[in-house]
Formats: C-alpha cells, sequence, structure tokens
C-alpha cells in the first residue's frame, strides 16, 4: 500500500483502509492472546486472560479511528481535475476530516490563498456554520487570519476558487508564506 500524506488526493480512502488493517490486527491479537491462555491453563480465570482484556484497550482506539473515518468521503477524480484547472498558483488539500469540539467534519477539497480557506463537500448534512467558526476559531490560536468559507455547491465553488486564483497577488509581501502557514495549520487541525 503506497503511503499518502495528508492533504493529497487518495488519503482518507487510504487512511480508512490502514485504519481498518491496525483494526483488525489488534483485536486479532487479543483474540490469540485470550485463546492461548484458554488452551494453556483449560480455564479463562489466568495471567493471559487479564493481558488480553488490557490490551483491549489499543484496539478500541484503533478501531474508533477507523469508525470516526467512515461516514465522510472522499474526493473525486473529476473534482480534482476541475479545482486542479481553475486554482492557479493557489494551495490546495484533499480528503479532510476537520476536527472540531463538536463532530468531525469532512471535505473533499480546500483552495487556500492568503486571505481564505474555501472548502468544499457534497454533504448536505454538513453543518457550515460550525465547520467555518471552528476553523476560524483555531487559526486565531494560531495568530492567523482568513474568511473561511464551506461550499456545498460544486458549480458555485469552482466559481470562487476561479475568482480567488485571478484576484492572488503573490508579489504581495509574505503572501506565499502565509498561504503556506493556513495549509499547514489546516493540516494539523485535520485527522
Amino acid at each position: 500500500m503506497k503511503i499518502i500524506e495528508k492533504g493529497n488526493f487518495g488519503y482518507l480512502d487510504y487512511k480508512k483502509k490502514r485504519n481498518l488493517i491496525k483494526t483488525l490486527i489488534a483485536f486479532a491479537v487479543v483474540l490469540a492472546v485470550f485463546i492461548a491462555g484458554f488452551i494453556i491453563w483449560k480455564s479463562k480465570n489466568n495471567y493471559l486472560t487479564m493481558l488480553a482484556v488490557v490490551l483491549v484497550l489499543p484496539a478500541a482506539k484503533f478501531a474508533v479511528s477507523y469508525f470516526v473515518l467512515i461516514p465522510h468521503k472522499s474526493c473525486t477524480k473529476d473534482i480534482k481535475d476541475s479545482i486542479e484547472g481553475c486554482k492557479g498558483n493557489l494551495n490546495s488539500v484533499y480528503d479532510l476530516v476537520v476536527s472540531n469540539k463538536q463532530k468531525p467534519i469532512g471535505i473533499m477539497a480546500a483552495v487556500i490563498s492568503d486571505t481564505q480557506i474555501l472548502a468544499y463537500t457534497n454533504l448536505e448534512k454538513t453543518d457550515k456554520n460550525l465547520f467555518e467558526t471552528s476553523v476560524k476559531e483555531f487559526l486565531k490560536n494560531e495568530k492567523l487570519n482568513c474568511a473561511v468559507l464551506l461550499y456545498k455547491d460544486q458549480n458555485t465553488y469552482l466559481e470562487k476558487v476561479k475568482n480567488a486564483a485571478l484576484n492572488y497577488d503573490e508579489t504581495k509581501e509574505n503572501s506565499e508564506d502565509r498561504k503556506q502557514y493556513i495549509t499547514e495549520a489546516l493540516l494539523r487541525m485535520s485527522l
């Protein structure tokens, strides 16, 4: 399995598969330890059973990290190609699950300039206000300030990305550095 870095296209599918494999292996180890203790001592009251019970904790942690990602969808190749075609010199990240105090929010793509984050998801039930306020709050803690907008309509989103690319002034002092800082902050906020 090829390693895909956070923010790259296909990351969410990669992360789901990896977390599923970790979960299955962890629970297989727990089961193997328990069965070995039962076979050796012919009773469930032994040290290996106690070890198996303790090993359930990290296995459960792996399971939770897998189950958190299940409801979120990955970006499609068509959407990625559309975004890459109109983003110009702006940064783009894909397949993120943004954490916050209430619930994780999945976004398929985000385009970042030095003044704004334009995010896209096609899930109608996504809480737009929660996403925007939690990202702004996180950026504020990082001493960064920018507009954060979440779009659920692909055509509107692509239009906004084109406008942002046209309005981006890379000759402005520190705009490239600021764009990179904002991108890195968004990635740190994501699972």
